[in-house]
């Protein structure tokens, strides 16, 4: 090959070189945002107060027997969001524990106690000035919850805003229970367990 065209093909070569260095070599700028971080919020509700450790139960009950004056629960939300309050009634046991002699003179079935056709529980909401009675709980099934919040206060919604304050002092329930004074022989040796639930619900 002559001097002459060696150099044209390396001239060829160099231009072509630089023509694909040309074709993929551009400016570039590379910034970041703010970096974004999602925390999820909380419900947190506290049962405390002197209800929350008294111990209701009885043995030897009658008629006309009553738990001893009302306790206080003190509901508070520790969460960081608001949260609507539910409060339920659920019966834990029902049993109709033997027949005594008075009792089957009464035609006492013996397919269940009778202690809960009796029995009348206050649930009083007083912080807000309302208060209720509540009837038997005998229509209520073993096991299944049974709301009961709009017979306490009269309305179904209760808020309790963040951060565990309720406006001008705690939530505060009042809680007791009395059996009847009409209650019969047909209650002799029946046992019911009953509990409240309480649960709150982002708004």
């Amino acid at each position: 090959m002559s001097r002459k065209a060696l150099l044209s093909s390396i001239s060829i070569a160099a231009a072509v070189t630089l023509l694909g260095a040309g074709a993929y070599a551009r400016y570039s700028d590379t910034e970041t945002s703010a970096t974004a971080t999602i925390t999820a919020g909380t419900l947190d509700l506290e049962v405390g107060g002197a209800a929350n450790t008294h111990d209701y139960s009885m043995t030897n009950a009658f008629p006309g027997a009553k738990s001893e004056g009302l306790q206080g629960y003190v509901l508070s939300n520790t969460g960081t969001l608001p949260g609507v309050l539910h409060v339920f009634l659920v019966k834990d046991a029902d049993d109709e524990n033997s027949l005594v002699e008075p009792e089957t003179d009464l035609t006492d079935p013996g397919l269940g106690g009778e202690i809960d056709s009796y029995l009348t529980i206050t649930v009083d909401g007083n912080s807000f000035g309302y208060g209720t009675v509540l009837p038997g709980i005998e229509t209520a099934a073993v096991g299944v919850p049974v709301e009961i919040t709009a017979w306490i206060w009269g309305a179904p919604t209760i808020l309790i805003p963040a951060g565990g304050e309720y406006p001008g002092a705690p939530f505060e329930l009042w809680f007791g229970w009395e059996i009847s004074t009409d209650a019969t022989n047909v209650i002799m040796s029946d046992s019911l367990g009953f509990h409240l639930m309480f649960t709150l619900e982002q708004v």
